[in-house]
């Protein structure tokens, strides 16, 4: 890991511990919810199409759902994922200096005041932003899937501003 980063922790804490729960937590829940919203889109794709014979043909009197809907509520998990990892990790670095280590008396004798705050602050700050990037991501990228999957003779106008609807 980067030195840079492993000086934002408390001297002596087990980094690697924590960097790996975030990481897989974030890697389970993006596989989770990816699989989930393809299951759903191809699944609302398949009820565009009517079999005549062994052909499926396009209903173009049918419409898709729109992307809000098929979306649901899976990023909802990303944001209160980065408040959980923000304030756990706050909190087990805290209880480090004051009880573990008992390094919080030489924190506090530094020159810079603000030293034990950023290293208790900064890495579970950058948890969080590692949540909530990864969730305007995955809209984006679902939100391409859902307009490449989707016939344009069934597409409804306007599904980019529906998104901004519902987020206000």
């Amino acid at each position: 890991m980067n030195k840079r980063l492993i000086r934002n922790f408390p001297p002596g804490y087990d980094h690697t511990k924590e960097i790996r729960t975030v990481f897989l937590t974030n890697s389970i829940l993006i596989i989770l919810m990816t699989i989930s919203f393809l299951l759903s889109i191809i699944n609302e794709r398949h009820l565009l199409y009517i079999r005549v014979g062994p052909d499926m043909i396009l209903n173009t009197s049918k419409l898709m759902p729109d992307f809000v809907q098929i979306l649901g509520n899976r990023l909802r998990f990303f944001p209160s994922l980065a408040m959980l990892a923000f304030v756990s990790a706050v909190i087990s670095h805290y209880i480090y200096y004051y009880g573990e280590s008992k390094s919080i008396y030489l924190m506090r004798r530094l020159p810079n005041k603000l030293e034990l705050h950023r290293r208790c602050l900064l890495m579970p700050l950058i948890y969080a932003l590692v949540f909530l990037i990864t969730a305007i991501i995955l809209l984006l990228i679902y939100y391409l899937t859902y307009m490449k999957l989707t016939p344009e003779a069934c597409l409804s106008p306007n599904q980019w501003e529906k998104i901004w609807r519902v987020l206000n």
